[in-house]
């Protein structure tokens, strides 16, 4: 069964809160070094974050869906292909449209993934 745009929509949504509240408080507190470190951690957390939990983000693990390989393989501890996969997250506005519009994402044709339901 497909995957609802609204559902991926908002599992991008959490992960983008996720990926930008610890940066935007640490930043506003100017704890500096910190808020270095803290921004990288949220940079690497948005790109491997497939690869790091059965191909569900935090984010897809409560919209109940997941990322796999389009032969539906699983994407547990495949880095590379992940990064492929969420560096056009990087566009910031460009993935969620398409997404809303019922467009397949640029980084799921990229890494040759798809989303599945759980």
């Amino acid at each position: 069964m497909e995957v609802s745009k609204l559902n991926r929509f908002l599992a991008l949504f959490i992960d983008g809160l996720i990926f930008s509240i610890p940066a935007y408080i640490v930043g506003a507190l100017g704890l500096g070094m910190v808020d270095t470190i803290i921004s990288l951690l949220s940079l690497v957390y948005l790109l491997i974050k497939d690869a790091l939990f059965e191909g569900q983000s935090i984010g897809k693990k409560i919209m109940k869906y997941k990322a796999v390989r389009e032969d539906g393989s699983s994407l547990k501890g495949d880095f590379v292909t992940s990064l492929k996969r969420n560096i056009t997250l990087l566009l910031i506005i460009v993935d969620p449209i398409l997404v809303l519009l019922d467009k397949p994402r640029l980084g799921d044709g990229i890494a040759q993934t798809k989303v599945v339901n759980v």
